[in-house]
């Protein structure tokens, strides 16, 4: 499968999937886009639910065990807090501490903090500290594309 990529200074973004037959690959692709792709699986009040990427606010790691915070309940999932937040990247997670990532999407306000640290108020409230170690990444995102990233 060929891949182009083209940058645009105006104008809307699009994405042209081109196929000649519909497989699970390009459906996934196309889910993906579309925001309608791979849910995370978690544990809420003794019951298994499933949860769009797009409706957490942060993950987070407590004593082994990974936790994911939606706008008014917490949810058990399997997955490390990297894995997680490497695997849902493209959708706005961003790692911001050893045992935390945050969804980009949903932050309200950043405000600068001794140390070279960065509060991030959610839009749920809830603040999180960036660490020093990741505050620089988080700068590069927000001036338009992360380290390393290929135009």
């Amino acid at each position: 499968m060929k891949l182009t990529m083209n940058r645009i200074r105006q104008g809307s973004e699009e994405v042209i999937i081109r196929y000649r037959e519909m497989t699970p690959q390009i459906e996934a692709i196309a889910d993906m886009v579309q925001g309608t792709g791979q849910k995370l699986s978690g544990i809420w009040q003794e019951e298994r639910i499933l949860i769009s990427p797009e409706e957490v606010f942060y993950l987070e790691s407590v004593d082994g065990a990974s936790f994911v915070y939606l706008k008014d309940k917490v949810c058990r999932v399997s997955g490390g807090v990297g894995e997680l937040a490497a695997l849902y990247a493209g959708r706005g997670f961003f790692r911001c501490s050893k045992s935390m990532a945050l969804n980009i999407h949903r932050i309200e306000r950043l405000k600068s903090e001794p140390g070279n640290r960065i509060r991030a108020t959610m839009e749920n409230g809830e603040q999180v500290m960036i660490s020093r170690k990741y505050s620089g990444q988080l700068r590069q995102i927000l001036k338009g594309g992360a380290e390393g990233e290929e135009e």
